[in-house]
């Protein structure tokens, strides 16, 4: 089965603005801040020789994109089932 145009362009449209807000709105501020200030760090000074900082800016990305990926599952899941109601409830048209 394959997706009209119009309605993939809807849900990347979709997922492009859900994760904007939760890059910029997310109740774990604390994460993303403590990744971009660990990439800070690692990049004060060019030396990649200091491989601790890099690790610790790895570790750090990982769990901020963990939060991202979790959020933006929650809100697909709640976008599917307002969806399916939507397509389950009775339509005032049809009657």
């Amino acid at each position: 089965m394959t997706f009209p145009a119009w309605f993939i362009e809807t849900i990347q449209g979709r997922l492009v603005e859900v994760s904007a807000q939760i890059e910029h709105e997310s109740e774990p501020r604390q994460t993303f801040d403590d990744e971009r200030k660990a990439f800070q760090v690692l990049f004060a000074s060019m030396d990649i020789a200091h491989k601790p900082e890099f690790e610790y800016w790895e570790d750090k990305l990982s769990l901020k994109h963990s939060v991202i990926y979790e959020r933006l599952y929650l809100q697909g899941l709640k976008d599917g089932m307002q969806l399916a109601h939507a397509f389950n409830a009775p339509s005032v048209l049809s009657e």
